[in-house]
């Protein structure tokens, strides 16, 4: 396996890893936050996640691996942190916005299907740059 690939990997499951265990946090603080009584602060909360989720995206799509030497550890770490914080900035948004979504209107699988589909779709999307730039 190329080493970028498993450098890209590694990364990868490094984030999951931190929004798994972020997910508990977020929920504890999000229902004793005043959002859990006050859903019109949760939905303009909301509102503000979903603007940092879609400045992350713009960021994310933007960067392509072609544009680094990949024989230089330094370009290749930088475009990893890079992608890895843009991806972890996603992924958090995500929960935040599951979570809020259930203060709003309950639990909704779909939803969170949804959310973790279109997590796993930037994931997707950062292994296709990677392996278009090889």
């Amino acid at each position: 396996m190329n080493k970028l690939v498993k450098e890209n990997l590694l990364k990868n499951i490094l984030v999951a890893v931190l929004l798994l265990l972020s997910i508990s946090p977020i929920m504890t603080f999000a229902a004793n936050s005043p959002m859990a009584s006050n859903l019109g602060l949760a939905g303009s909360v909301l509102a503000a996640v979903s603007t940092i989720a879609v400045i992350a995206c713009f960021g994310n799509f933007a960067f392509t691996y072609e544009k680094i030497s990949k024989k230089n550890k330094f370009e290749r770490l930088l475009a990893h942190f890079t992608t890895g914080a843009f991806m972890f900035i996603i992924g958090i948004s995500m929960i935040f916005t599951s979570v809020l979504i259930s203060l709003i209107m309950g639990s909704f699988i779909v939803i969170n299907i949804v959310l973790v589909l279109l997590y796993l779709a930037n994931v997707g999307y950062d292994f296709w740059d990677l392996f278009r730039a090889l």
